[in-house]
């Protein structure tokens, strides 16, 4: 789904002049572009003073609302809760005082969605007017210099955060008030962005947590939320440095147990030791195993995670700790349905991965107009670990354009070996999808130099500067809407299956 409807579907109906004209915006640009060289400068003037009055009105709108939390905010705390010993505090609450603070935390939790949304709104309008004026990349690009001062508007201000922390020290605590009914999510330091987005998409505040680490390695945690009763959400992937974060999931765990959280759920979109899933040699363990037993001694009642790199491994956890394995494809199926490919083939990098390219190839058989794609495989033998050695074509891709399917990427060696050997095969362009991007090492120089036309990945695993900086051929799908729809199907004890369906990638991809 494009950014501007994915803006729609999202968009608070009573909030609604508030929100940037995304497409109104979006139609200057492209009449800018097409514009003739005269009549550029005019077009070119509007556009930016349109966009200022757009950030004019979303701060205008932002303090409007903090405005009203404040006044809500203050009749909330003349209102006292009577103590648990039952000496009188102030009134008791009533059932309309419960709502009303039920009702201003949602709205809390709207506003955060509202900032989120039209930040990512104002950086994609300045970033496509580089695109379509052929700034991109260029010491002239706009976008770099906006999206700084982005970060000193009104409306990305701290203000939010300080409703929260007076919401949170002046909430009602009732015995009648179902607990086990409260969301906290939590982030690690892992990938805070993508942990964002889906607080910003489920309309829930992300619960602070404070994760040090003393000058000897030692991770300290805290979590800077009461937990009690609630059902807690730890977002988390195991990714590089794996060890650290790994760590930091365990004692995130256990920190939200010993605080008397009702149900500790980890959502690990990148599952870090998942390739040591079995005993293929003497005298080695199998890790994925280890890491699933450890999780489960530290007390996690569930896990979410996104394309394991073998399925089984939900088999690795016991029958009372649940595994919900999110597929990725789905939305990158619906990302190159939009590239207009000829003759697609979808090629697997290995032997092991063929059936992950089959449900690929598949996935295009249940779009609306489906292309007719066929299905390749390389048949690669290692010299060494890490080494690809020969590599062998199973298929025709002769005039076509392929999509190297993988579950990950690390150094890039079997990835970029295969879109050469696809290229001198006679393949018309080359592209590539995998789940989870650690690029390792040479894998940004290898992807640059080869002949890949552009490798997609999902932001389970951040994206570092460096490999921004060495290779424009990466482009990152979010994988937010899958995570949110699968904690709101936990959370309100609906079926998360439907996620796993080619019918929702449309609405899945933004």
């Amino acid at each position: 789904m494009k950014f501007g409807a994915d803006l729609k579907n999202s968009v608070v109906p009573e909030w609604a002049p508030g929100y940037i004209a995304y497409d109104a915006l979006k139609a200057q640009i492209k009449a800018i572009s097409g514009a003739e060289a005269d009549e550029r400068d005019a077009l070119e003037e509007t556009f930016f003073a349109t966009l200022e009055e757009e950030l004019e009105k979303v701060n205008r709108f932002y303090l409007q609302k903090i405005g009203e939390f404040d006044a809500a905010l203050a009749a909330l705390e003349a209102r006292k809760p009577r103590s648990a010993s039952g000496d009188a505090l102030g009134t008791p609450a009533t059932s309309d005082h419960r709502r009303n603070a039920i009702n201003l935390h949602a709205q809390i939790g709207q506003l955060q969605a509202f900032v989120w949304l039209n930040t990512q709104g104002f950086e994609k309008i300045v970033k496509k007017y580089d695109k379509f004026s052929g700034l991109r990349h260029t010491p002239q690009a706009k976008a770099p210099d906006f999206e700084a001062r982005l970060r000193g508007e009104v409306f990305k201000s701290e203000r939010l955060d300080a409703c929260l922390e007076r919401f949170k020290m002046a909430r009602v605590v009732d015995s009648e008030t179902p607990h086990h009914l409260e969301m906290k999510l939590v982030s690690g330091s892992a990938n805070k962005p993508l942990a964002e987005e889906i607080a910003a998409r489920l309309g829930v505040p992300l619960s602070p947590a404070k994760v040090r680490r003393f000058n000897d390695g030692e991770v300290n945690i805290q979590l800077c939320d009461s937990v009690r009763g609630a059902n807690v959400y730890i977002l988390q992937p195991t990714c590089p440095p794996v060890n650290d974060h790994l760590v930091e999931l365990l004692l995130l765990v256990s920190a939200a147990r010993r605080a008397s959280a009702a149900t500790v759920t980890a959502v690990v979109p990148y599952y870090g030791y998942a390739r040591q899933d079995r005993k293929d040699r003497s005298r080695v363990p199998i890790s994925a195993a280890d890491v699933a037993r450890m999780m489960e001694a530290m007390g996690v009642d569930r896990v979410v995670c996104v394309d394991l790199h073998c399925a089984q491994i939900q088999g690795f956890f016991g029958p009372r700790t649940p595994v919900d394995n999110l597929f990725a494809a789905p939305i990158a199926v619906t990302y190159f349905n939009m590239k207009d490919l000829v003759k697609p083939v979808v090629v697997s990098p290995d032997a092991g991965g063929v059936a992950r390219a089959k449900a690929f190839m598949e996935g295009f058989g249940r779009l609306p107009d489906p292309p007719q794609v066929s299905l390749a495989v390389i048949l690669k033998q290692r010299a060494e670990a890490g080494v690809v050695g020969t590599m062998h074509l199973v298929g025709s891709v002769e005039g076509c354009d392929c999509v190297i399917v993988d579950d990950m990427i690390d150094t890039a060696g079997t990835l970029t070996a295969a879109a050469n050997e696809l290229r001198a095969f006679g393949a018309r362009r080359v592209f590539a999808f995998a789940t989870h991007g650690l690029f390792s090492g040479p894998a940004a120089d290898r992807i640059e130099q080869c002949v890949l036309e552009e490798c997609v990945v999902a932001n389970t695993v951040p994206l570092a500067a460096a490999v921004r900086e060495k290779t424009r051929k990466i482009r990152q799908v979010s994988v937010g809407k899958l995570v949110e729809g699968a904690i709101r199907g936990i959370q309100c004890g609906t079926s998360v299956s439907a996620l796993f369906t080619q019918d929702m990638a449309a609405d899945l991809l933004s």
